[in-house]
């Protein structure tokens, strides 16, 4: 395959490259399921992120290539695939002299082929079926800015006419995409009222109690931005006409007879994927300046199955997942008490000047110039990650407090034998909510993915530092803090006699990495992103959020609770998020994962958390 152009390519440099990747594999005792070509993909994808793009003009052509080696990550990654082709792009892409017209058409023009090629990986959605032809349609109706109420009730101590530099547990997710949440409602009238008063009163409600929230978490209404002179990337909350956040008024396509029907979106197991990404709105990451944060409220029409559904995007550089939820929890105050701040609920404090990390400026900006080189082009890994949610099956399931009870009792239980097993008597500590229910979506994760004895797996989440650090930032400090902890095991482990013990050797790995963590917060903080990327991601299982996160209680503004609460941005093989249910006690596990692994995964957590008959002193009036 020849490329013909007046560029002369850099063949020297190609040759190493792909050597370099051909030599790639982690360990020999690599499980054969995970081929050679997708572990020379994966790397291949982290050496044109990470310092290609750096090289190459920002021309339309450039961009369109590099779209396009996304695409022939995933079409590689079938056999029988010419793997040339990435040879091609990659002497395209690595090349320092400006792309050719030429160059670039002749990649374009394999663009149908390998789109037909990707088929295969790209055509599961939730169920496994193929997508739709088209997204489902949702009509916008307008499109507002709520700005902040009134700035002068900014958080005490935060200057309302002001610039936040991010700190080094920020600038990570400069490149990844926004946090989206939908929330679905069911309006008392089944919001399909004739003259939509019921849909206008719930968006008046909304708008006024944001506007409120917006004041007291002034950067949420703020922009990304890139401050050339310094090379950070800042919070600029100083442009007072410019300060708020975009409010999309939508409704659902009135000829779709169950798509948009909340039941249908609250109790299906599988995930309508389409339907949840027409339900958030849109949040431009790719070039900086770009907004925080932007909320669409979509208006169900469907007859017996209306409501109401509102969609949350926020830019992770800003707020982690403890943050947002704080946010939601002020607007929900707002909109029942008429005040984001309450005794319980203090304001907000964002100044970045708390957080203490050694060397955190330097690593930050060493950071960006690593991960975000064409700055104030932010990144196209959030295209990439996006691309995934198609490929991927997402269902959600529900695990009562009796089969958590049961999943705790039957990891104590093989505790007890193995410490009799082996004559010895350690100071246990039972198992967390997290910790028991990290451990079963991990074995069960290893279990699904065919992985044997002799394959490394890893289990990553991350970690609140807010209480860990010295002196603590308490729990109002709206920004990230959090730090990734990685849980390691060999499958055989995870996998020993189909059970138990394959559940308290996961829980015991996951308890030790949280120790190593607790006893040292910061330690490795600087190379964490360095360390996730060189893990293979097909043994890789993420789990993200937390049980303690009641998501159902803290979103009811005056209409009700939701009815279904989903994480919509699960991009990634492996995915596992847990929150609080819409039950006392209960817990939701939203899984993303290869559909052709969904069903055994299912099948073993549930085998594992089975209720069994409590103990005879966990009896009640025993």
């Amino acid at each position: 395959m020849v490329v013909r152009s007046n560029e002369t390519w850099r063949w020297t440099r190609i040759r190493t490259v792909v050597g370099c990747l051909a030599s790639l594999g982690h360990k020999p005792r690599c499980s054969p399921r995970f081929s050679l070509i997708q572990r020379r993909c994966t790397y291949l994808y982290y050496y044109i992120y990470s310092s290609a793009t750096r090289e190459t003009t920002t021309s339309e052509p450039a961009q369109n290539v590099l779209e396009l080696v996304f695409l022939v990550l995933e079409s590689t990654g079938r056999r029988g695939f010419n793997q040339s082709v990435v040879v091609v792009v990659v002497v395209v892409v690595c090349s320092k002299n400006p792309l050719s017209l030429t160059a670039a058409s002749y990649i374009s023009s394999l663009a149908p082929t390998l789109r037909r090629r990707a088929t295969p990986m790209g055509e599961a959605n939730a169920t496994g079926g193929a997508p739709p032809a088209a997204a489902p349609a949702v009509r916008v109706l307008s499109v507002s800015r709520v700005a902040p109420a009134d700035r002068a009730a900014a958080a005490d101590g935060d200057d309302p006419a002001m610039v936040v530099k991010l700190s080094f547990f920020d600038t990570p997710w400069v490149v990844l995409p926004p946090i989206q949440r939908v929330f679905l409602y069911s309006l008392p009238g089944g919001g399909d009222d004739a003259d939509g008063h019921e849909f206008t009163d719930a968006v008046a409600t909304l708008k006024t109690s944001l506007a409120a929230t917006l004041a007291v978490y002034l950067p949420l209404a703020g922009k990304l931005a890139y401050d050339a002179g310094t090379g950070d990337v800042v919070v600029d909350c100083a442009a007072a006409d410019d300060l708020g956040v975009a409010f999309v008024e939508a409704e659902a396509d009135a000829d779709d007879e169950t798509t948009f029907d909340v039941r249908h979106l609250a109790d299906d197991e599988a995930h309508d994927i389409p339907a949840f990404l027409a339900l958030v709105p849109d949040l431009p990451t790719k070039v900086l300046p770009a907004p925080v944060m932007s909320v669409q409220a979509t208006r169900l029409l469907r007859r017996g199955g209306g409501g109401l559904a509102l969609g949350l995007s926020v830019h992770h550089a800003v707020a982690d997942g403890q943050a947002v939820w704080r946010f939601m929890a002020a607007w929900v105050s707002a909109a029942r008490e008429g005040s984001p701040v309450t005794k319980s609920l203090p304001a907000p404090h964002f100044g970045r000047e708390v957080i203490h990390v050694p060397n955190g400026d330097e690593s930050a900006r060493h950071m960006l110039k690593m991960i975000a080189p064409n700055l104030p082009v932010a990144s196209t890994m959030a295209d990439y990650d996006f691309s995934q949610r198609f490929r991927l099956a997402r269902r959600t399931f529900y695990l009562a407090g009796d089969d958590i009870r049961a999943l705790k009792r039957r990891i104590a239980a093989a505790e007890e034998d193995d410490d009799g097993s082996n004559n010895n008597s350690r100071n246990k500590k039972p198992v967390s909510t997290f910790v028991a229910l990290a451990a079963v979506g991990w074995t069960s994760f290893v279990r699904s993915k065919g992985l044997v004895a002799g394959d490394d797996t890893y289990l990553v989440f991350l970690a609140d530092l807010r209480a860990r650090l010295d002196p603590p930032v308490g729990d109002g400090y709206l920004g990230n803090c959090i730090k990734g902890v990685l849980a390691t095991a060999d499958a055989g482990d995870l996998l020993v006699d189909g059970g138990a013990r394959g559940l308290l050797a996961a829980s015991r790995a996951i308890q030790a990495a949280v120790a190593e963590m607790e006893a040292a917060p910061l330690a490795g903080t600087e190379r964490w992103l360095e360390k996730m990327m060189g893990l293979p991601f097909t043994r890789l299982c993420n789990v993200a959020a937390s049980p303690r996160f009641r998501v159902y209680e803290a979103s009811d503004f005056g209409f009700g609770r939701p009815e279904r609460v989903e994480l919509v941005s699960m991009n990634h093989d492996g995915e596992m998020v847990l929150v609080g249910g819409r039950r006392d006690g209960e817990v939701q596990m939203s899984v993303s994962l290869d559909p052709a692994r969904m069903d055994e995964f299912k099948a073993h957590v549930f085998a594992s958390s089975a209720s069994a008959p409590p103990p005879e002193d966990e009896v009640e009036g025993k």
